[in-house]
């Protein structure tokens, strides 16, 4: 377990990593796979296959040397529930998030179908968080995907935001939290500050709460600058808010 600067948790914890494209437009400039790329090359060797899907079974032992409470994304770089991760692996997993209680896991996932198939068959433990990402128009299914599993907060992660949502068909009932924000790197494409304001509405009608992480590379200006520059304010305001989790769900 690392910790992380990802703004919205603490720790990242990744038993597996690497990925392959999800057939939608969130994954055409995947920063962990730019990032796995650069740890190959430098050698670290829990990146030899780069961004190939890798267990780490040896991962699995971390969390439980950790006793103080955190939040925790998992992974961070990969996807647990990819299908090339057998579910006798994602067991394993989900028995340690149900063995760290103090642990409170943010898993995030763009294999929504195969998320609500597992939880069909086994109770979501009320340490564990599930979301999906839906930046995109073509990844609504997603968010009715989610919205149909038991679990103590269901959330989106809006990231990059490539369009108007709000205004695109994005339904957020049942979801209790969406993390909002631009895309960072060379490749970055722009997000409009309305398509994100009408977001964080929709949110604030909805009952959602809403969490604007940054704007990226590309400013509220429309000028190319370093992410840390550009910052995380959306109209003036800072949004880093947190969802109550159900206790009866």
């Amino acid at each position: 377990m690392n910790d992380t600067s990802i703004s919205w948790t603490e720790l990242s914890w990744n038993p597996v990593t690497g990925c392959t494209h999800a057939g939608t437009d969130e994954c055409d400039r995947c920063y962990a796979a730019a990032l796995a790329k650069r740890l190959k090359d430098m050698g670290n060797p829990r990146y030899v296959n780069g961004f190939k899907v890798t267990l780490h079974p040896e991962a699995l032992k971390e969390p439980l040397a950790f006793k103080n409470k955190a939040m925790c994304f998992l992974p961070s770089m990969g996807d647990l529930f990819h299908d090339d991760v057998p579910e006798s692996f994602i067991d394993q997993v989900i028995d340690v998030v149900e063995q760290t209680p103090n642990i409170t896991y943010q898993l995030l996932t763009k294999r929504s179908k195969r998320l609500k198939a597992y939880f069909t068959q086994r109770r979501c433990a009320p340490n564990l968080w599930l979301g999906v990402t839906c930046g995109h128009k073509d990844s609504l299914f997603r968010v009715d995907d989610l919205r149909g599993i038991a679990a103590p907060v269901r959330f989106i992660s809006a990231e990059p935001l490539l369009g108007d949502l709000a205004n695109e068909g994005m339904d957020l009932t049942g979801i209790d939290w969406c993390i909002a924000g631009g895309e960072s790197g060379p490749n970055a494409r722009p997000m409009q500050e309305a398509w994100a304001l009408n977001l964080k509405d929709l949110a604030v009608a909805s009952g959602t709460t809403f969490f604007f992480k940054q704007w990226g590379t590309w400013g509220v200006d429309g000028v190319r600058r370093s992410k840390k520059a550009n910052g995380h304010l959306l109209g003036g305001v800072e949004y880093h808010n947190y969802p109550t989790p159900r206790v009866n769900y």
